[in-house]
Formats: structure tokens, sequence, C-alpha cells
């Protein structure tokens, strides 16, 4: 019986894997069969990106590419064309509408001042700024009025007018100022920033502290509304892998996790098509990737993922036009990867150098995902396919392959036991049937010493028993139908046809009394 039960015990078990794994390519988006490519419509050579957008600069309604390096900022057109290049020392750069005509400007703060770029005019703010190597800029909208504000690469803040006039200064760390931004409270517009030694602080339109906060060294800060309650809140990244979310109210701690390595990278993505709660996506130094739903008191994670690399940029794009984005995000090493809602990973053209901006915009008339790396800037343009009913495959294969397991089951149990290899004792010579006789014997002999001393259990005993002894009596048959004389030394159980010793009086294995 355990035969016959054995094989379906060990098919149930593979079934049961097989359907786990199945299911977990189904539900995970592992199978999805919405695959993502891209097609290259133009690029550019540009060198390292440190910052890039695509947006309207010239007031026609279209929008152009703004990207800058470390050593010059350029403008081009949709279709690829540039419209102009300004060259600057080790510049840094933002955007915002300066003469309040409603169409963005460009702000550079570089090693000897300050300049805006209209329409690619540029105008100079003020010289001889008294800060260290530029590390970031900000146009900061405040009730007062808009304020250029400057961060260098030793902690110090300076907040100049539009025409130049500095209006006050601030000195929040010793290293770099790694973030820059506005925050809201209760609707109204404050400034918050980071610097690499771990301060954040935000100061009103004066310049003076609301409160500050004190932690591990900082890699990156955003400040976003994520619940729309007219309160920000401010993401912070650390190099030890902290995630933190503040209140821009108060500077508590609203949410905090350990992402087990350095954050590179922060950005707010529509995830799920709902506004009314805001998602954001962080990427690691060693390509960790996780995003999370905030809902007013604190984060959910929604789904991880990873690439190959240092995470080194991150976008949102809503490819399929369903009010959901899907994140777009790029590593050290030139990957791109596409993560739908479920956290699902396609990969588009790997680059032959590391990943330094994506941006979405659209540019020519057609809506592109735009990638520059170490030496080029190229815009694509990103498909979607896909294949209804196609995440339930592995489901049915799983179905199939544990049917298959399960027939291969049922053969093997039907298939009845191997007969015994037992000795063939017919046409042999009297020599052979009698050296055989005498080796069944000894046979028997030895299992019975075996029992004597304990080597052999009861039940294993009577089971070799009864074969040697059924070989002997096959043994005695050979001889009287070889014609040959021997002593007759076995009889047959009336009961049960087990192989008894003559004399026997009791049937060792049905227990029938036999009367002699």
């Amino acid at each position: 019986m355990k035969r016959k039960i054995i094989p379906f015990i060990v098919a149930i078990v593979l079934s049961c894997l097989v359907m786990l794994v199945a299911g977990l390519f189904s539900f995970s988006g592992l199978a999805t069969a919405e695959k993502f490519n891209a097609d290259v419509a133009w690029s550019q050579p540009y060198a390292a990106a440190e910052s890039m957008k695509s947006i309207d600069l010239t007031g026609d309604g279209q929008e152009e590419l703004f990207i800058q390096n470390n050593q010059n900022v350029t403008v081009y057109n949709g279709d690829g064309s540039q419209l102009w290049s300004l060259n600057y020392p080790t510049p840094k750069t933002t955007l915002g509408d300066i003469n309040n005509d409603n169409v963005e400007d460009i702000v550079v703060f570089y090693s000897n001042g300050v300049d805006t770029i209209i329409n690619g005019q540029a105008a100079t703010v003020t010289t001889g700024v008294n800060l260290g190597a530029p590390a970031r800029v900000a146009v900061i909208r405040f009730p007062s009025g808009p304020q250029i504000l400057l961060g260098d690469t030793s902690g110090n803040l300076l907040a100049l007018a539009l025409n130049g006039q500095t209006l006050w200064n601030a000195n929040i760390g010793t290293e770099e100022i790694r973030g820059m931004d506005d925050a809201k409270i209760d609707g109204q517009t404050y400034f918050v920033s980071a610097a690499h030694s771990g301060s954040i602080i935000l100061f009103d339109s004066s310049g003076q502290a609301v409160w500050s906060v004190n932690q591990n060294p900082i890699r990156r800060m955003r400040a976003y509304d994520l619940n729309g309650d007219g309160n920000s809140e401010i993401i912070s990244g650390s190099e030890y892998g902290d995630l933190k979310i503040y209140s821009a109210k108060d500077g508590s701690v609203l949410f905090e996790k350990s992402l087990g390595q350095a954050i590179s990278e922060v950005r707010e993505v529509e995830i799920n098509g709902e506004p009314s709660a805001r998602e954001f996506v962080v990427g690691g130094k060693e390509g960790g990737v996780w995003a999370f739903a905030f809902d007013g008191a604190t984060a959910k994670q929604i789904w991880s993922g990873s690439l190959s690399d240092k995470v080194t940029e991150i976008a949102g794009l809503d490819i399929n036009e369903d009010g959901k984005q899907e994140t777009v995000l790029g590593d050290d090493l030139g990957n791109v990867a596409v993560f739908t809602e479920t956290g699902s990973r396609n990969n588009l053209p790997k680059h032959s150098s590391g990943i330094t901006r994506i941006d979405i915009g659209k540019l020519n008339g057609a809506r592109y995902v735009v990638i520059a790396d170490g030496n080029e800037v190229q815009t694509n343009q990103v498909h979607l396919s896909s294949i209804p009913g196609f995440q339930y495959t592995p489901l049915i294969v799983g179905l199939v392959v544990s049917a298959i397991i399960l027939i291969i089951a049922a053969i093997l149990a039907s298939i009845p036991p191997k007969p015994e290899a037992k000795l063939s004792l017919q046409d042999k010579s009297r020599e052979s049937l009698e050296a055989e006789r005498r080796m069944l014997k000894e046979s028997i002999a030895d299992v019975e010493r075996l029992r004597k001393s304990g080597e052999m259990s009861g039940e294993a005993y009577l089971a070799r028993l009864k074969r040697l002894r059924g070989d002997l009596a096959e043994n005695e048959a050979a001889f009287k139908t070889a014609g040959y004389q021997v002593k007759t030394e076995t009889f047959a159980c009336p009961n049960c046809g087990g192989t008894l010793e003559l004399g026997m009086d009791k049937c060792e294995y049905c227990g029938q009394v036999i009367l002699s």
C-alpha cells in the first residue's frame, strides 16, 4: 500500500510548489505582458548634465529642453536644434519667472555672481557674491515677494532680491548645501534648506529660523505637500540609509525607516492616480528602489525593487494616460528601467555611460522621456504594449504542469511490483540442487542466529524465513521432478499456505494450530 501512496504524496508536494511559484509570477507582476520599449527621436552630444528640464522658456506655448553641466547652460528646441548656449564657470541653475510674464526664466549662480537668462539674453543680477563654491540656487516666491536663494559648499546661505540686493544670510553647517526648497505652512510659503553635515532649517522670508533639526549626514532633501492639506512634508535621506519625513509646521518626525543603504535620490511620483494622497520613490546608492504612499500621518511602502548600481535619477511618466504615473529610473551604469504601479520592472535600452538626469516633457508635439548620460542627451518616445489576460498565464501553466505530475504519479502507482528474484531450480544436476539445498539451509540457520542475538526484528525474521523456506520447498520439488531421492523437510500451512518445517504444530505466519 505504501508503494502506491508515496508517488501521490510526492506529486502533491511538487504540485503545491509549482502553483506557489506560478502565483508569485502572476500576482507580483513578474509575468506581466505590459512591456515598454523606446524609440530614439533625436540626440545631441552633451557631457554629464547636472540639471535638465523640459519647459516653455520662450513663451510660444511649446516646450524647449533646458540643460546645464559644469561648463555651460544650453537650450534645445523641440526638434533637437540648439537655440542658445552660454558658458559659465561651475554654474548651478534653477528656473523661475523673474519678470512676471508667466514664462519661466533661468537663474545662474556661478563663481563670480548671479545671472538671469530670459529668452536667451543673459543679464547680471549681481557680482562679487561673498560665498564659496556654488552648490544650490532656488527662486522662492514668499508672500512679501520673490527671492533668489544661494547655497555654497560650506553650508552658507545668501538671499537676494531680484535686483541683486542682499536681504539676509545664514550658516546651517560646515559642509555642502544638499537641499533647497519652498515649504508650505497653512498655505503660506517658507524656505527650507539642508546641509550635508545633517542640519535642516526652515526660514521665513526675513531669514528667521522657524525650527531646526539635526540628523545623520544628508544626501537628499525634498519638500512636498503629500496629502494636499496646505502643509508640506519634508523628506530627507541620509548617508546611512535613514529615510525621515518631517512636518513643515514644527519639524516633528512623522515617519522614519532605515533602508540599509545611502539614499541617493527622492522624487514625488503619482503612482496610484489619486491626487489627494501623493506617493514618492526613493533610490539608494547600492541600487535599491522603494515606493511609498503617505496618508497624512505616516508612510506605507507600496513596492520595492532594484537597479544594478547607484540610482542617479527618478521621474514619473503616465505612459498609457490612465492617470497613473510609471516610475522611470536611471543608474550609474547606464541602465534605465520603468517600474509600474505594482513594482514590475521593464528595462529600456542601456546607455554607454551613467545616467545623470531624466525628465518627462512634450517636445515637438510629442511626449518624450529625455535621458542625459555622461556623453549625450537623448529624447525617447516610450511605448507600452499589453496582452490582456497574460498576467494569469503562469497559473494556467502551473495547473497543466501539476496535472502532468499527478498523471505520472498515477502511472507509477499502477505499475505492478517487480517480481522477487528467485533461484532457478529447474533442469539442474543433482550436484547443483544439493549445493543449493545446503546454501538455503545455511541461510535459514543464519537468520535464526540473527534473531536469537537480537540483530533482526521479529517482522523481518518471519519475512526472510518465509522466503527461504519457500525456496527450500521449491528445491525439494525440483529434486522430485528430476527423479532424485530427497528427504522432505517442509510442508505447507493448510490455512495460509506458508512453508513450514516438518514437526511444527503451529504456523509462525498466521498462528493456525496444526494437528499432526
